[in-house]
C-alpha cells in the first residue's frame, strides 16, 4: 500500500484514492499482456498491426514504470509519463484509421531518422565512408537524404484533425510544462493531489490506447474520437473537440 504524509484524514483519503488507481493499472497491465500474447499481435504480419502492437507494448512498459514511480512518491516523472502516453494515443488513433495512415506514420519515423543523420553529417559529427575503399562519400550521400525527409507531423494539428483537440488542450498542453522544465513556481506534483492527478491520467490514457489498438487489431474497426473523450471524462468540458 502506498504511504503518503501527512497522515491526516485528507492524507488517508488521498492515499486510498491513489491505491485504487494503482489497483486499476495493475489490472490493465494484465489485460495488455493477455492482448499482446494473442496471435493477432504476436504473429502480426501487416504494418498497421505491428505498429499498434508496438504502441501497446510501450503502454505496458509505461504502466509498469508508473507503478514503481508512484510508489516512490515521484510526481514529476509521473507527469512526464502521462504526457508521453497522451502523444502515443494521438499516434495510435492516427495509425488505426487505415493502412495508408500507418504507412504515413512509418514514413514520418524514417524522416525523423534521416533528419538526425543530416544534422550529424552537416555538423561534422559523422561521415559516410565507402566500405571497400574507405573513401569519404559524405558529400555524395547528402543529396539522397532529402528523398527520405518529409514534412513533420505536428502533434497539435494531428490532434485537431483526429477530433481530439480537447485532449490536446486539457491533457497534453498542461502536462508538457513538466516535460519542458517550465513548472517552476507551480504547485508541486509530488503531493497527494499531484500524484493522484498524474496517475489517474496515466490509467485513463493507457485504457484509451488499449481500446484503440484492440478495436483495430482484434475487431477490425476504428475508434470514434467521442469514445476516447468520454473515456477520459472530458465529454462534459465545454469547448470544441
Amino acid at each position: 500500500m502506498l504511504r503518503l504524509l501527512p497522515k491526516t484524514c485528507y492524507g488517508r483519503f488521498m492515499a486510498a484514492a491513489v491505491d485504487k488507481q494503482l489497483d486499476r493499472i495493475q489490472g490493465q497491465i494484465g489485460e495488455i499482456k493477455a492482448s499482446l500474447a494473442l496471435p493477432a499481435y504476436a504473429d502480426a504480419s501487416g504494418e498497421q498491426a505491428q505498429i499498434l502492437g508496438h504502441f501497446l507494448n510501450r503502454s505496458l512498459q509505461m504502466s509498469e514504470a508508473s507503478v514503481l514511480i508512484c510508489r516512490a512518491n515521484l510526481g514529476t516523472p509521473l507527469f512526464v509519463l502521462a504526457r508521453v502516453l497522451c502523444e502515443d494515443l494521438f499516434l495510435c488513433l492516427w495509425v488505426s484509421l487505415s493502412e495508408e495512415a500507418a504507412a504515413e506514420y512509418s514514413s514520418a519515423v524514417t524522416s525523423e531518422g534521416a533528419r538526425i543523420i543530416r544534422v550529424m553529417l552537416k555538423s561534422g559529427r559523422g561521415q559516410i565512408r565507402d566500405k571497400s575503399t574507405h573513401e569519404i562519400k559524405t558529400d555524395e550521400f547528402m543529396p539522397h537524404l532529402g528523398e527520405f525527409i518529409a514534412d513533420r507531423v505536428h502533434v497539435d494539428q494531428l490532434a485537431v484533425k483526429l477530433g481530439l483537440g480537447k485532449v490536446y488542450d486539457l491533457v497534453y498542453r498542461p502536462f508538457s510544462m513538466e516535460v519542458h522544465g517550465k513548472a517552476f513556481g507551480l504547485p508541486t506534483p509530488n503531493d497527494e493531489a499531484g500524484l493522484l492527478a498524474a496517475l489517474s491520467a496515466v490509467v485513463s490514457l493507457v485504457k484509451a490506447i488499449g481500446i484503440t489498438t484492440d478495436n483495430r487489431v482484434l475487431r477490425n474497426r476504428a475508434t470514434p474520437p467521442d469514445e476516447i473523450i468520454k473515456l477520459l471524462r472530458l465529454d462534459g468540458v465545454a469547448g470544441k473537440s
